[in-house]
């Protein structure tokens, strides 16, 4: 079953900081019942700052829920996040601070209240599918890490280290996890073992344990090495077959540049060689869905569209239609009247005016006729391919219907073309201006012959 649960970055950051405060108790509350330890002030306000949190994450979760009219697919689905809530409110509650401010100055079995929280760990580890592989990664190595601390503690309980050999508890606690870490990685040098059934019996279990917790953590890195490098590999594959190719059939350098370059782009844009066939799987109202938000990928960080509210940017990205050109072919002819603007997803065109005078190339990213949107005005250049070029088109008649609905669209485009035009004006101005003072120093001169 796939769980299709979206996970937002301010959701991962909170996630992450819940994480922590729990992996700090999953540490610090068996210890400190292992050991026997008294209250200490760091303690009450750590557990001060852990139940503040754990309340924050529980009046969220309370007000995510309402706001989603507290919609559940299922009774189970219902039961099941009613005891998450309670599991979450006993979580909440300060324990340290409770068993100090009751007296209880040495360690009592209340404060075992506290791995309660230890229960949302589950509902984390269900979410890593969907978080950054490093975050992974730090999460699976973590968990790694807090079960050779439980482990350790296990072992210090149940086979007691003769204490005339260890006289600080550090030393008696590291001392378990080399015993831990010796048998989990199954090293095992044998310098130390259990000296009591006990003790065997654990050492037995922690050995098969330790055979499959091995083999798990080392399969998991694996894994996401090797999906980190995955695709990459199938790229460079890719590319070599690309050059064999071209060696092969001997195609000319210019052509084998526009192929190289057109690849990279595709590289670049696609997250996997897999989009279109994911995509064309689909049935066609949810290709259309998708095919929105790769357009949106291209076009939220142009200037035009940088300003857009999210809806704005949805339409205008469902509004777009993808055209290709050759070298040499035109996009743009002179005189005819515009009604659409252009956007470069790939390759470069170059504006040339009536004179044949190239007066600017515009690259990927760029865009071009976006006065047609405005008005009904006839082109005043031609614009024309200089490689293999992906364009895409957006329509003056569905701007028009766009802008209708949001006014922050035409304010955009409108803002915009009145500074290239503003920028147009001062090009040309420094000319008229030297044509205007060469007259004057010719009309001065002939005043003076005179």
């Amino acid at each position: 079953m796939i769980n299709n649960k979206h996970i937002t970055k301010k959701e991962i950051l909170w996630n992450a900081i819940i994480f922590a405060a729990v992996i700090f108790t999953a540490i610090e509350a068996p210890f400190s019942f292992i050991f026997q330890t008294k209250i200490q002030g760091w303690q009450l306000i750590c557990d001060f700052l852990v139940s503040s949190l754990f309340i924050s994450d529980l009046i969220l979760r309370i007000r995510k829920k309402r706001a989603q009219n507290m919609s559940f697919s299922s009774k189970a689905h219902k039961n099941k996040w009613f005891v998450l809530i309670g599991i979450d409110l006993i979580a909440s509650v300060p324990y340290d601070i409770l068993s100090y401010a009751l007296g209880f100055h040495a360690f009592t079995y209340f404060r075992l209240f506290r791995l309660v929280r230890i229960a949302r760990l589950f509902e984390m580890v269900s979410n890593l599918a969907f978080v950054p592989k490093m975050i992974k990664f730090t999460a699976v190595l973590t968990l790694f890490m807090v079960a050779v601390h439980w482990i350790s503690l296990c072992w210090i309980m149940i086979t007691p280290i003769d204490q005339s050999l260890i006289q600080d508890r550090a030393t008696h606690y590291i001392t378990a996890m080399y015993w831990t870490v010796t048998t989990l990685t199954t090293i095992g040098y044998g310098d130390i073992t259990p000296t009591t059934n006990e003790g065997r019996l654990f050492t037995m279990v922690i050995m098969i344990l330790g055979v499959g917790v091995y083999g798990f953590v080392i399969g998991t890195v694996n894994k996401m090495v090797q999906d980190g490098e995955r695709y990459k590999q199938q790229n460079r594959e890719k590319i070599h077959d690309l050059v064999s190719f071209m060696k092969h059939y001997n195609v000319p350098e210019r052509l084998q540049q526009n192929v190289y370059s057109y690849y990279n782009h595709l590289v670049t844009k696609r997250l996997t060689e897999n989009d279109n066939k994911i995509i064309n799987e689909l049935p066609q109202a949810l290709q259309g869905e998708l095919t929105v938000y790769m357009n949106i990928k291209l076009i939220r960080n142009l200037p035009i569209f940088k300003t857009l509210s999210s809806s704005c940017l949805k339409e205008v990205a469902g509004a777009l239609e993808q055209k290709y050109y050759g070298p040499g072919q035109t996009i743009i002819n002179i005189g005819e009247t515009g009604h659409e603007m252009y956007l470069i997803g790939h390759g470069s065109v170059e504006v040339i005016l009536s004179d044949g005078n190239v007066v600017a190339t515009l690259h990927e990213g760029q865009f071009f006729g976006e006065s047609a949107l405005l008005q009904d005005t006839k082109r005043n250049a031609n614009v024309r391919a200089l490689g293999y070029c992906e364009i895409y088109k957006l329509d003056k008649e569905q701007f028009d219907e766009i802008s209708s609905r949001h006014n922050d669209l035409l304010v955009s485009i409108t803002s915009l073309t009145t500074r290239r035009s503003t920028d147009r004006s001062e090009r040309h101005s420094p000319s008229v201006k030297r044509v205007q003072q060469k007259l004057k120093e010719q009309e001065k001169n002939e005043q003076e012959a005179a």
